[in-house]
């Protein structure tokens, strides 16, 4: 006769029953997924360039093989060259003297260079860690829908021209190493500080790699997470990235561009249950609890498994709340 399920568990005298290690080991894993919004920032430093300004775009100055003065247009990611550029009747901008004329054409010369500006991106990742103490490491991967960029050279005025690029969006993937530490905890919430390091690539179609390279990558960020249970946390995630490129113009040389990003992401952290649910449909316990040799689990992962006193239901459900107690007849 083969063994008979008994829903009550062992004698109270057996032995404390334990995970496997397996079930230890994953419950030290965890997987977070998180959405949210981004600012893109853009700056380059142009001061070894002359820069062409006409009504409605912005040009690098430089010569051709022949000596002939052109125009590149689309420097961030796909330089063009252009042959049309004549600066023998623009006039070379001086911040002191130039009258505000947005149909004049300009040259820029001697003056600081500095292009900057931005866009919006949306970003989404999804990070594996393994939690040891107040420490964890792991790895990750983001995927972000970035517009186009809209730039200013800084400190000049309205009637120099600004640079927008030629995408109207662009994809980054990032895939990276992370590390972080847990610093504090205040009721249910708790404190980190982390770390990210990788690489990114850009779109093909935007940035095609034979123009544009890019930079190893970094992230700091410190999230805040709500703990609904030792298995489900809300994430709350403000972060800054650090990354550049590189373009290659046709003269040779080359322009780098920061690109830092600042990010709000909003997600959840749900790490590997020590215990399985239980089986028992009707069984009632709330904590973690014995079935003939094994132990489970009480509650969904959402919920504190071994609970306090209406640490999981902080109303009683079944007794009518009312919206206004004060107008209750007595």
């Amino acid at each position: 006769m083969g063994q008979v399920f008994n829903p009550w568990g062992p004698p109270p005298n057996d032995k404390n029953i334990d995970a496997n290690f397996l079930r230890k080991l994953a419950n030290h894993f965890s997987a977070e997924v998180a959405i949210g919004y981004g600012s893109t920032r853009y700056r380059q430093n142009l001061d070894q360039y002359q820069i062409y300004s006409n009504n409605a775009s912005l040009y690098l100055l430089a010569e051709d093989s022949l000596g002939n003065t052109v125009g590149i247009g689309n420097w961030l990611n796909n330089p063009l060259v252009t042959d049309t550029i004549n600066t023998t009747s623009a006039a070379y901008y001086q911040s002191n003297l130039n009258e505000s004329d947005a149909n004049r054409n300009y040259v820029i010369d001697s003056l600081e260079k500095r292009l900057v500006g931005g866009g919006n991106a949306i970003p989404i990742h999804l990070k594996i860690h393994f939690n040891y103490e107040r420490f964890r490491i792991g790895a990750g991967a983001t995927f972000e829908i970035n517009t186009k960029a809209n730039m200013q050279l800084k400190g000049f005025p309205d009637y120099i021209a600004s640079y927008q690029s030629d995408f109207s969006r662009f994809f980054t993937r990032k895939y990276y190493l992370t590390a972080g530490f847990h610093y504090y905890d205040f009721w249910d919430f708790s404190y980190f500080a982390d770390l990210e390091y990788g690489n990114f690539r850009l779109s093909e179609s935007a940035f095609p790699t034979g123009n544009v390279s890019t930079s190893n990558y970094w992230n700091i960020s410190f999230p805040i997470e709500k703990n609904f249970s030792e298995y489900f946390r809300l994430v709350m995630r403000p972060s800054v990235d650090l990354k550049s490129i590189n373009t290659i113009m046709p003269t040779g040389q080359s322009i780098k561009t920061n690109m830092w990003n600042l990010q709000f992401q909003v997600g959840i952290r749900v790490s590997f249950p020590l215990f399985k649910k239980c089986p028992i449909g009707n069984c009632e316990a709330q904590k973690e609890h014995h079935h003939i040799d094994k132990k489970f689990r009480g509650q969904p992962i959402y919920k504190w498994q071994n609970p306090k006193v209406g640490e999981n239901h902080p109303y009683n459900l079944n007794e009518k709340r009312e919206s206004f107690p004060f107008l209750k007849r007595k």
